[in-house]
């Protein structure tokens, strides 16, 4: 195991840094009893704690799972900052695929990645979960009806950026534009069949990496005083949907809960359908979240972003457990 904490990035009072050094230090005692391994805490543009547990090397680059659907915000920011799209735009003007359909013809960009486009969800057949059998899905609701969590539509939002891109590859897109500036070295990244990125689960990085992405969306996408990405845009990933407004651009939300009923046709989520609400904690908080507890925390309030890392399978790992300890709360 190795640990370190500055604890002078969190308070100046000498009882206020005390009790929050005591703090960090509870909540990854709680991941690692949880199969945790790592958790990395920065402060505006500082690690000021990291802990590897159960053996983990904090050299070795870890999966994301689904904590990789949050590269696709910014994917489509930059798509908007460079003329290539807009989120309400059909994605039938790009891909003709979706023109056959009178469903399909409506569902747009922001459907997609905030997963009310009505698709079929996920690709029954694993061997198949590619781009193009994706755009073949069919339609399981009206666009913007209901939430529904998978991967389909993100490998359907890959397929058209593909297209935007002129065929270039979207990893090579994200490594020029923000990989190499913030120091990334992707060591991995799922593809199909035919080559893409797996946009849904596929990256695979080293916990101090995926933590310097999360302070590109604390800094809403300024990096050492350079905008990467447009803040406007960038921001259009913490916009829930009336479907669910705790689920943003391939991020959770802990947004409150809606004063008004949903508009006539839409199936607000469920319970079933939140990975986390918590009213006492912050309402501007952002979580990318994958299988076996991989957790990147972006949380502007207190100015922290937060990396777990896990390998645990079982249902004890709790985001707003961990988030209570790690605030004193």
């Amino acid at each position: 195991m190795l640990a370190s904490l500055a604890i002078g990035g969190f308070a100046t009072a000498p009882s206020a840094v005390a009790q929050s050094a005591a703090s960090v230090r509870a909540a990854a005692r709680y991941s690692a009893e949880r199969e945790g391994d790592a958790v990395l805490v920065f402060r505006q543009d500082s690690l000021v704690f990291e802990d590897y547990q159960n053996g983990f090397d904090g050299r070795t680059p870890h999966p994301l799972a689904s904590g990789t659907k949050t590269f696709t915000c910014v994917l489509a920011a930059l798509g908007q900052a460079d003329g290539l799209l807009a989120l309400d735009e059909p994605v039938a003007r790009t891909l003709p695929e979706f023109r056959g359909d009178s469903l399909k013809a409506r569902v747009t960009i922001r459907q997609l990645l905030n997963l009310t486009s009505g698709l079929q969800p996920d690709l029954a057949v694993p061997g198949a979960r590619d781009y193009a059998a994706a755009t073949r899905l069919p339609m399981v609701a009206r666009p913007g009806q209901r939430f529904a969590y998978g991967g389909a539509s993100f490998h359907v939002f890959g397929e058209l950026m593909s297209r935007k891109l002129g065929g270039e590859d979207l990893v090579a897109y994200l490594r020029q534009r923000i990989f190499t500036p913030l120091g990334i070295d992707v060591a991995y990244w799922l593809r199909d069949l035919a080559g893409h990125p797996h946009l849904a689960g596929g990256a695979v990085m080293t916990a101090r990496e995926w933590g310097r992405f999360g302070l590109l969306l604390l800094d809403k996408g300024t990096w050492h005083g350079r905008q990467l990405v447009p803040g406007a845009a960038l921001a259009e990933c913490g916009h829930g949907s009336a479907a669910n407004p705790n689920y943003g651009l391939g991020v959770w939300l802990n947004a409150p809960a809606p004063s008004r009923p949903p508009p006539p046709g839409v199936q607000r989520a469920g319970a079933k359908d939140h990975l986390i609400f918590a009213p006492d904690l912050p309402h501007d908080l952002l979580l990318a979240a994958g299988a076996r507890g991989q957790r990147l925390y972006i949380l502007p309030t207190p100015g922290l972003v937060v990396v777990r890392l896990g390998h645990n399978t079982g249902p004890e790992y709790k985001d707003d457990v961990f988030l209570r300890t790690l605030l004193g709360g």
